[in-house]
């Protein structure tokens, strides 16, 4: 593999859970595509008027990281065809010689005036004999990279996912709207903006919110929370200036001590289907960061809006 950068957990990168959090990770691993993308050297006639994009990105976080870790991210790519780069990528702490999360990402490239995909260049395929393969330790567990059911509807999801205030977090309907400074000079969502978590980086930034999941204390006063483990987040039409986005999040399965918690984003003006994410999050006991079973109080408050049938 490629050794691709080297960075510090910063104090401004630690969560609510007290752990770098999630969209660090993604920082990360955003930056060291990028470093294998610019060593594709694709023609910059091409490039003039079309870019490459993450259309899909599957992590797997294995170990938690604090604040003043050194963390040396590597990677390479997995293979090249029409239809665009699959890299792998790693996050390790060199200190512990523990890997922190892994990335397995689709990058496309996209014409600039329809955001459609286009063909990779064939040129670009000649180095697919480099191509890595994906350690056991990063392929999935819980998560599948096959073919996602993309079948449902604005309207069923309106019918069975209420609306909820607070809660689970990961339950319930919101809606964002795409303002002039979400957007670039076309008109289109910033690629520098996650689409999947659009809404909650708004409401966190009006109300001076702290990132990360919530943390619960139960009646015998035990702080538990829940980590993510594995994401897979697919991107599919980008929105545009004044598009109202409907999500919908769901719980889709409980076990005694994880969720599988599934988010739609759709336009609310033409029912398309922009993105989906699949989550798979651990509860843990705070301090003595540890996964446990979900304590009763919270499981109940969880099922109460499970989504089963709609995985």
């Amino acid at each position: 593999m490629q050794h691709l950068h080297q960075t510090t957990v910063l104090a401004e990168e630690i969560d609510s859970l007290g752990h770098m959090n999630v969209r660090f990770y993604m920082q990360r691993m955003e930056r060291a595509n990028r470093v294998l993308l610019d060593g594709l050297q694709l023609p910059g006639t091409l490039l003039a008027s079309s870019f490459l994009r993450r259309t899909d990105t599957y992590t797997r976080f294995r170990r938690e990281q604090f604040e003043g870790a050194t963390l040396i991210t590597a990677g390479g790519i997995l293979a090249l065809t029409e239809g665009g780069m699959q890299s792998y990528i790693e996050i390790r702490n060199p200190d512990t010689d523990e890997v922190a999360a892994t990335f397995i990402v689709t990058t496309a490239l996209i014409d600039q005036a329809t955001r459609k995909n286009l063909p990779f260049p064939a040129s670009a395929w000649d180095s697919s004999q480099h191509a890595i393969e994906v350690p056991r330790f990063a392929k999935p567990r819980s998560l599948s990279l096959g073919p996602a059911n993309t079948e449902v509807t604005l309207q069923q999801l309106d019918a069975q996912i209420p609306n909820i205030e607070g809660g689970g977090m990961m339950s319930g309907k919101r809606e964002a709207v795409i303002e002039a400074e979400d957007v670039d000079a076309d008109g289109w969502l910033r690629e520098d903006i996650e689409l999947m978590f659009l809404p909650f980086a708004k409401l966190a930034a009006q109300n001076n919110l702290q990132q990360g999941p919530p943390v619960f204390q139960t009646q015998d006063g035990q702080r538990v929370g829940w980590a993510v483990m594995e994401t897979r987040t697919q991107t599919f039409v980008q929105p545009r200036l004044g598009d109202n986005i409907a999500y919908f999040s769901a719980d889709l399965k409980i076990e005694d001590k994880s969720r599988l918690s599934r988010r739609w984003a759709l336009d609310r003006n033409t029912d398309q289907l922009l993105g989906m994410s699949d989550t798979v999050g651990v509860c843990i006991d705070l301090d003595a960061r540890r996964a446990v079973n979900w304590p009763a109080e919270l499981r109940a408050q969880i099922e109460r809006y499970q989504q089963p049938q709609l995985a």
